[in-house]
């Protein structure tokens, strides 16, 4: 079955007619029509902070959060009033749906089996899934390493206070699950890593991506799994604008900015954008 939706994307181009300035760096749609069979929906880090059930330290209070109560409750809106019922119409519509989390997080899910080979679960580590982002290596004594080791741990407690927070906070991280508007259900497979999610991908013939889920800048941009690799292998990455966010700060919180400037830069580089209301419109035939 075939459906055609408007995605979007912003110019960063000279367009005919329009004279070349900022100003008309504007959102515009383009329509594609694509095969249900070709097309995954990726729900990145959904997770349960904030919900009854969620992680929770008496002691530690809203603390408790990863990125504050406001956060934690914007994320939980943004769940059950947009993308839980998304995933369950695309799901009803046999779009094959991908829950793409932490491994720790999704072994107790009966999907685990059948996301996963054998040699897959056996050469899992608890390391294995984070190994695959690359980091640079010093080759050389310049800067020092002294002088590197000092000026960026501080900068790292100025930033995330590890010491008395977020080394202790993060021993919550144990207790999360994925929210039960949203959790996997019969027939949908369980994403823990960028080799794992390509495997199942070519396996499955799906070459289109339409992602959902948080944080818009960092976990759904950069994980292995995330838009900016899985571009890099090809795959046409679509986000859904309305069923994102980041943490934002105070000078962006007003606004959003700080996930709208994400989405400007995925489709300056990556891919496209859509809403889920477009989406919905766009299968409507199908129904």
């Amino acid at each position: 079955m075939n459906f055609t939706v408007d995605l979007e994307y912003t110019t960063c181009s000279p367009q005919d007619g329009l004279p070349f300035t900022e100003e008309t760096f504007c959102r515009r749609s383009i329509p594609f029509t694509f095969d249900v069979k070709e097309v995954g929906i990726a729900l990145v880090d959904l997770w349960n902070f904030g919900w009854d059930d969620g992680p929770f330290d008496e002691e530690l209070g809203d603390r408790s959060f990863e990125r504050g109560r406001s956060h934690a409750e914007r994320k939980r809106r943004i769940i059950e009033t947009k993308v839980g019922p998304l995933v369950n119409t695309l799901r009803d519509m046999d779009f094959q749906i991908f829950h793409c989390n932490q491994a720790d997080f999704l072994k107790h899910y009966p999907q685990w089996s059948q996301s996963t080979t054998d040699e897959e679960r056996q050469s899992l580590s608890a390391n294995s899934a984070s190994s695959e982002n690359l980091k640079e290596e010093r080759n050389s004594q310049w800067p020092p390493q002294e002088w590197v080791d000092s000026w960026k741990n501080q900068h790292r407690e100025l930033i995330w206070r590890m010491e008395d927070w977020a080394n202790i906070q993060g021993k919550l991280y144990y207790q999360i699950s994925i929210p039960e508007p949203v959790e996997p259900q019969d027939g949908d497979l369980l994403v823990y890593s960028g080799n794992q999610f390509h495997r199942l991908l070519a396996e499955k013939r799906i070459k289109i991506l339409f992602y959902m889920g948080f944080e818009t800048d960092v976990c759904l941009m950069n994980k292995p799994h995330g838009i900016r690799n899985m571009s890099r292998l090809g795959y046409m990455p679509i986000v859904v604008t309305d069923c994102t966010t980041t943490y934002e700060a105070a000078e962006t919180l007003d606004g959003l900015w700080k996930t709208r400037v994400t989405i400007l830069n995925i489709e300056a580089h990556q891919g496209y954008s859509v809403t889920s209301e477009a989406l919905l419109n766009s299968l409507k035939i199908l129904k």
